[in-house]
């Protein structure tokens, strides 16, 4: 019984100073309540956004053209930059349409399309 209580005592205190060593780390040189202050850095900003291009009505109508050959029952007119689009066209398809006139840069784009 003895030598029972002697292991119990020896095992509970190689656990004890593991735990103790393992949970207790050195603190750094520099203390946590101290902080550093930097100088603000003065950095020019002559980043400024670009402006955006609207195409001119020329290059517009062929981009128009282009664009509108693949929908029959689609007819757009450009006027001052804007488009405004008249005819049936399928639900599917308007998507495509948009977007590929979208990538035309127009300034506004009037949508008086029937939808199939």
């Amino acid at each position: 019984m003895k030598h029972y209580n002697l292991k119990l005592f020896l095992i509970s205190l190689v656990l004890g100073t593991g735990i103790f060593f393992t949970s207790c780390k050195g603190k750094s040189d520099k203390s946590d309540n101290e902080t550093t202050v930097t100088a603000p850095v003065d950095t020019p900003t002559t980043a400024a956004d670009a402006p955006v291009v609207i195409a001119a009505d020329d290059s517009l109508k062929t981009g128009v053209k282009d664009a509108t050959k693949d929908f029959p029952g689609v007819k757009a007119d450009v006027n001052n930059g804007e488009i405004t689009l008249t005819g049936q066209v399928e639900r599917s398809r308007l998507p495509t349409l948009m977007q590929s006139l979208q990538s035309l840069r127009p300034k506004k784009i009037n949508n008086n399309l029937t939808i199939k």
